[in-house]
């Protein structure tokens, strides 16, 4: 089985994710869409979504409707919908969950609450755990239609199901090795909150295994 983990950001890492489907024995392949730290230009050339068994979407400091990334977010809208069309399961992890509720025809947009720390959601079924999760987001989005919304929280959705496809407002592959990569460039975001950064990366190491085994058990539901 071969996994493609699709990295928006030059600051972009698999984390938990890469390390539990790794250790089912599953062959990762990279794109990366950025590759200059802090920059937007990236490639909008996308690989044939029929050659893998599994789509991973991860983050980004950009917005999906930001002007400066659209050279490279409407080829993946296309990518993400051939993956749909040829029954690929996709994985969206925040910015890559917001692909997915574009792609399908709902909105993103700036969210009023802004969400960075180690928080709980309230899930709607019970195949996604209240966490806590690592939120590290200032937009949000809708549930696009026909998909089934499976957990909330004050800022909006936090996880919505359609067909194979699985869009995530959380970051269920943070560990600290992932955050402190988010740091070369996005420190400024996490200080426009006000949130201490050691703080996130002491409740990293406090979560340790328990947000392993979280991430083990989603991508159990998930796959299955």
């Amino acid at each position: 089985m071969r996994a493609l983990h699709v990295h928006h950001d030059a600051n972009s890492s698999p984390g938990i994710i890469g390390a539990v489907l790794e250790s089912r024995g599953w062959d990762a392949e990279v794109h990366q869409v950025c590759e200059l730290h802090g920059s937007p230009t990236g490639s909008p050339d996308f690989p044939d979504p029929t050659g893998v068994d599994l789509v991973v979407l991860y983050g980004s400091r950009w917005s999906v409707y930001d002007d400066a990334v659209t050279h490279w977010v409407k080829p993946e809208l296309d990518f993400i919908r051939r993956a749909d069309s040829a029954g690929v399961p996709v994985l969206g992890l925040c910015f890559g969950g917001q692909l997915l509720s574009a792609a399908f025809g709902g909105e993103v947009t700036e969210t009023d609450v802004p969400e960075v720390g180690w928080q709980k959601i309230v899930p709607r079924v019970p195949d996604v755990e209240p966490g806590p999760w690592l939120q590290w987001h200032f937009d949000r989005f809708t549930v696009p239609e026909g998909a089934r919304e499976l957990a909330v929280s004050d800022s909006g959705p936090q996880a919505f199901r359609l067909r194979r496809n699985l869009a995530l407002q959380f970051h269920p592959e943070a560990d600290r090795v992932v955050i402190e990569g988010w740091f070369a460039d996005d420190l400024d975001q996490v200080a426009a909150v006000g949130v201490d950064p050691q703080q996130l990366l002491a409740e990293a190491d406090r979560q340790g295994m328990a947000a392993r085994a979280r991430a083990d058990r989603l991508l159990t539901t998930f796959l299955r």
